[in-house]
């Protein structure tokens, strides 16, 4: 039921890695709003590794594909900003429904599954969590 993300991309040069540092504090309202409309998101981070990789890390329920496809509809324009400052972007914007599949390969080949998955709730969705029975 629960699946991992881990989108791995690196940064064009210094000063797009200083434009991403800038850029991803400003745009948490959307980010966080996005995830209240998608609705299938345990947990989410981003990392910036040695400097010149960003990481966008999830756990979510689901469908990998349809996940990054919902991705690309609620946060389309962050994902837009983002792909400018990282090296072999897909197409733009994302959202554009003739770039979202090339998004949806983009994501598929730039994430990195895991060698270990541990979760305490293995079987619960965000929805069970969320509406718990009574």
């Amino acid at each position: 039921m629960q699946n991992t993300l881990a989108v791995v991309m690196t940064i064009k040069s210094p000063e797009d890695y200083q434009a991403l540092v800038a850029l991803l504090p400003q745009a948490k309202a959307q980010i966080d709003k996005s995830f209240s409309i998608v609705k299938t998101v345990h947990f989410a981070r981003i990392l910036v590794l040695d400097g010149n990789k960003v990481a966008i890390i999830t756990e979510f329920d689901g469908d990998f594909d349809t996940y990054v496809q919902d991705f690309a509809s609620a946060l389309g324009p962050v994902f837009d900003a983002v792909f400018q400052h990282v090296e072999d972007a897909p197409p733009l914007p994302v959202e554009d429904p003739q770039n979202t599949p090339a998004f949806v390969e983009y994501t598929k080949k730039h994430h990195l599954p895991p060698i270990y998955f541990y979760s305490a709730y293995p079987d619960s969705t965000v929805y069970n969590i969320l509406h718990p029975q009574t």
